[in-house]
C-alpha cells in the first residue's frame, strides 16, 4: 500500500511523466546529436589542414639559414630571400583560402543538418 502512495505522489509531482518529456524532446536531442557529429568532423578536417600548413611553413622557415649559408654573393642572398618570400606569401594566400573554404563548409553543413533534422521534426509531429 505504501508503494501505491508513493507512486501516486511521484505522478502529481510530474504530471507529463519523465518518459512523455523525454520523447518530447527526443527529436531535438537528435538534431543535435547529427549537428555535432558533422561540426566535429568539419572541424577535424579544417585542423589536418592547418597542420599539415604549419608543417609545410616550418620546414621552409627552418631551411632557410642553411640556405643562407650556402650563399656565395649579394645576388644569391637577394634570390633566397626573394624565393623564400614568394612561397610564403603564395603558401599563407592558399592557407587563408582553404581556411575560409573550411569555415563556410562548418557553416553550410551545420545549417544543412539543421534545416533536415527540423524538417524531419516537423514530419514526425504530423
Amino acid at each position: 500500500m505504501a508503494e501505491k502512495t508513493n507512486t501516486e505522489a511521484s505522478n502529481w509531482m510530474v504530471p507529463f511523466g519523465a518518459d512523455a518529456m523525454i520523447e518530447m524532446q527526443r527529436p531535438a536531442f537528435t538534431a543535435m546529436a547529427e549537428v555535432n557529429t558533422r561540426l566535429y568532423e568539419s572541424i577535424a578536417a579544417a585542423n589536418r589542414e592547418w597542420t599539415s600548413f604549419v608543417n609545410q611553413r616550418l620546414k621552409e622557415d627552418l631551411a632557410m639559414p642553411q640556405q643562407l649559408a650556402e650563399c656565395k654573393s649579394l645576388q644569391d642572398l637577394y634570390r633566397v630571400y626573394a624565393q623564400f618570400f614568394q612561397n610564403a606569401c603564395s603558401q599563407y594566400q592558399s592557407g587563408l583560402e582553404q581556411m575560409t573554404k573550411h569555415s563556410q563548409s562548418i557553416t553550410e553543413t551545420a545549417l544543412q543538418t539543421l534545416q533536415s533534422c527540423s524538417g524531419a521534426a516537423t514530419r514526425t509531429k504530423h
